[in-house]
């Protein structure tokens, strides 16, 4: 009995299952929106370079048929119209040319887009720890504060595990409310009966 008032915080049990009690259901709530929003961001960012591989791939395409175009009219007429050669190499210079800027274009815009995702990624799994921390804060605040009243107080083990269940109530709204108070008075009858 004196052990037990000398050491309180050997009433308590293991902090980590108390911990895990209180904050898992949040903590995994948090790593599956993080892990949510990375797969939203992976699959965008397929997305975007499918379309981009598309996109190229139809440049090219049209790139290719305007060139061999060109060069089929350019041997039809290379040898008769030189001036109309070299026009229609001027063309093909301006459509590489054209193709290129809005190959580059689609580029810059996949990469700005890419950019603000991972900023938003960051900014969101940065808020989401950052509330996890205040809420781990806050009550192991109130923990402490509990802890604080104690020491100087004798208190059952039945009076320990109402405080502490209530605590873990506030924290994880939960509907095992009557039968975990159910079991504490079982537990607490049945040492009755073995003291």
């Amino acid at each position: 009995m004196a052990n037990q008032t000398e050491n309180p915080m050997g009433q308590l049990g293991n902090m980590e299952q108390i911990r895990e009690l209180m904050f898992g259901p949040q903590i995994r709530k948090f790593e599956e929106e993080l892990g949510k929003l990375q797969e939203g961001m992976q699959t965008i960012s397929k997305e975007l370079t499918q379309k981009v591989v598309a996109l190229e791939k139809k440049i090219v395409a049209e790139h290719a048929s305007s060139v061999q175009l060109l060069e089929q009219k350019i041997k039809t007429v290379s040898n008769a119209l030189q001036d109309e050669s070299i026009e229609l190499k001027e063309q093909l210079v301006r459509q590489e040319k054209k193709g290129n800027n809005a190959l580059d274009d689609v580029q810059e815009l996949f990469e700005s887009q890419l950019e603000i995702m991972k900023k938003e990624n960051t900014q969101n799994k940065e808020e989401l720890q950052g509330e996890l921390k205040e809420l781990e804060e806050s009550i192991l605040k109130l923990l402490s504060e509990q802890m604080e009243g104690m020491q100087n107080a004798k208190v059952s083990k039945d009076n320990l595990s109402t405080m502490l269940f209530d605590l873990a109530i506030k924290v994880k709204d939960t509907t095992i409310a009557a039968n975990f108070e159910t079991m504490i008075e079982d537990k607490s009858s049945s040492n009755e009966e073995s003291k």
